[in-house]
């Protein structure tokens, strides 16, 4: 059964990740600095924003590869081996399905939020009840690298020995 999921995790993952690359080139090279509202949001907001964040990063439709990347907490730290599964010739495209639902979020005391969730592939649930973080960066709430790691790792875990994982 590990071995099915593992696979599973290496296709929802990869297909993720494919799709973001599928679209990710810019034309504009412009940098776009934004200030971060100066008002404090209410436990149901926060809740909301890390939701969303973690919704939109996964969302298998998205084939932004720059505007997914931006959603972590580091993006230049993660860019390398992020480009690397997205760009591996074993994933597949087809996984345009690919979603998360987030079940729970709880802050924690350290300021960063606990993100229970599942994977999902076309609307059926592929990875159960995982957890991730959600970390606030200049004032906006961003997918925690440690969950992209431990997504990566449970696909691949040689990715847990990449530099940006490491």
């Amino acid at each position: 059964m590990f071995g099915f999921q593992r696979r599973l995790a290496v296709a929802v993952l990869s297909g993720v990740l494919v799709l973001g690359a599928c679209g990710g080139s810019s034309k504009s090279s412009a940098t776009t600095t934004t200030t971060a509202p100066t008002t404090t949001l209410s436990p149901a907001q926060t809740q909301d924003a890390i939701t969303k964040v973690f919704t939109d990063f996964f969302n298998g439709k998205n084939t932004d590869l720059n505007a997914k990347l931006q959603l972590l907490d580091d993006p230049n730290k993660f860019k390398a081996l992020y480009n690397k599964f997205a760009t591996d010739p074993t994933t597949g495209p087809q996984l345009a399905g690919t979603s998360v639902t987030v079940t729970s979020v709880t802050m924690q005391p350290d300021g960063s939020a606990e993100v229970k969730y599942t994977l999902n592939l076309n609307g059926t649930p592929a990875l159960m009840d995982q957890l991730g973080k959600a970390v606030m960066v200049n004032g906006q709430w961003k997918v925690a690298g440690s969950t992209f790691c431990d997504l990566a790792s449970l696909g691949n875990p040689a990715a847990a020995q990449d530099p940006a994982c490491a």
